[in-house]
């Protein structure tokens, strides 16, 4: 039997980002076409939430600590801009009422409703993964109407 070869792996630590509208954050890098959340490369030496913090410091000029409590899961998808990767996603949640700002490799940001974002625009982690996870947490925390 031929050996089956396996995509490489980026592992990257990124963020579903809320606003108080319930809308979450997303970025398009430079030369990309796709939306995804904040984040990036986890260095040799840090943890995701080390990562993450210092992503986020770079991308979009905010301060944040994370912690275990913030960690939602680890999940695998096909590399958005750079064919023939995985990446391998830490993510957190994160809700932010301060204002954020395109910097460094990032051309555009974004807030946007998780049930209207446009798929086609979307990283494959983004779309497949992240948007219906952004979903299901902001139907959790609806009220019910018997607690309205």
């Amino acid at each position: 039997m031929p050996s089956v070869s396996h995509p490489p792996i980026i592992h990257i630590a990124t963020a579903l980002i809320f606003n108080d509208k319930g809308q979450t954050l997303l970025v398009r890098k430079k030369g990309s076409r796709f939306f995804m959340q904040a984040g990036g490369k986890i260095d040799a030496q840090e943890t995701a939430a080390q990562a993450l913090a210092r992503e986020l410091n770079e991308e979009l000029g905010i301060t944040v600590s994370l912690n275990e409590s913030n960690f939602l899961g680890s999940f695998t998808a096909e590399a958005a801009n750079e064919p023939g990767h995985h990446i391998q996603a830490e993510v957190f949640r994160m809700i932010l009422s301060t204002p954020v700002t395109a910097q460094a490799e990032i051309a555009e940001v974004i807030w946007i409703d998780p049930a209207k974002a446009p798929d086609e625009q979307l990283a494959p982690l983004t779309r497949d993964t992240l948007m219906p996870l952004a979903k299901k947490i902001l139907l959790s925390a609806q009220p019910t109407s018997e607690e309205a």
